[in-house]
């Protein structure tokens, strides 16, 4: 294969341009864009001239992704950063610009796996009864119940939320996949009570909206939701996405099928869903001492043999 010549600055626009056409969310092209901008500010730094995309080593990704390792960056955070450069000469090989992607080989450095942060419903309903915005009490609510993403919440249109029918139509979510999510009763009748009493009168579509902005930030539900969180003195750290993470737990903890929720959350992959499949102490204790493989007697009869 005789690779196509093509600027490096040229390649990642067009690779933009790709991330834009798969509907991917504002938020991962962005990230895209920013890690992306850095690998190409720091392997032409050295380049008297214009730098092609073939022209780009394994050496050269290497020296990039060392200077993160030098600065102490979380595992995760190198992971996200080589995983950006990866899936960009991922799409260079498959447009004939370059035979072999750079990052093929280089050591990734390993992430340990942790488990989520969760509520229970105490702390949940504790952190709740400490919110001091009525609209923010009311999208917290919805996704404490429904497992949507903070922007997917922010994002959700009066059209998007069926009451008749206790459904919420996700559209274009993480990845620019739709879904829908049923509505318990109570949460059905807590939406109808937010859209008659609470919500301002707007010309703005948005589901949730304060009347100054027409719409909710992200960025405000979590400033509301951490003084709730302090106010209540709930010592975990929590983000608005420790909600969802919470919503998946409690699925999990009335024995709901892995597969269901991976479609409520809407994950790509049940492999993501997995992380969710946490057990406390407790349980597994209870687990492990409803066994009974042991016969009475037989704990004595081995100790008199030896």
């Amino acid at each position: 294969m005789n690779p196509e010549v093509i600027l490096l600055t040229e390649a990642i626009a067009l690779f933009h341009a790709h991330l834009q056409q798969r509907k991917m969310s504002q938020e991962t092209i962005r990230g895209y864009g920013v890690d992306l901008r850095q690998f190409q500010n720091h392997v032409t730094r050295a380049t008297n001239g214009p730098l092609y995309v073939d022209e780009v080593t394994e050496e050269k990704v290497e020296s990039y992704y060392q200077t993160f390792v030098t600065r102490g960056c979380k595992p995760a955070t190198l992971r996200r950063k080589l995983n950006s450069i990866s899936s960009f000469f991922t799409y260079a090989v498959k447009k004939k610009w370059i035979a072999y992607n750079p990052t093929a080989d280089i050591e990734r450095v390993p992430v340990r796996n942790q488990e989520r942060t969760f509520l229970t419903t105490d702390e949940l309903q504790a952190i709740l009864q400490h919110i001091d915005q009525p609209i923010i009490y009311y999208f917290l609510t919805m996704m404490a119940n429904t497992g949507l993403r903070v922007s997917e919440c922010a994002n959700l249109t009066l059209q998007d939320v069926d009451l008749t029918k206790g459904i919420v139509h996700v559209i274009e979510g993480k990845g620019g996949k739709n879904r829908d999510v049923p509505m318990n009763k109570a949460l059905q009748a807590m939406m109808t009570k937010y859209l008659q009493q609470v919500r301002p009168s707007t010309a703005s579509l948005k589901f949730f909206a304060i009347e100054k902005t027409g719409g909710v930030s992200p960025q405000y539900v979590n400033v509301v939701l951490k003084r709730a969180v302090q106010a209540a003195g709930i010592t975990k750290p929590v983000t608005s996405h420790t909600l969802r993470h919470s919503f998946a737990s409690q699925l999990v903890q009335t024995d709901t099928h892995v597969a269901v929720i991976q479609r409520l959350l809407g994950h790509a992959d049940v492999r993501t869903t997995s992380v969710y499949m946490h057990a406390n102490t407790t349980a597994l204790h209870e687990a492990v001492g409803s066994l009974n493989f042991i016969h009475e007697g037989e704990v004595d009869y081995y100790e008199g043999e030896h």
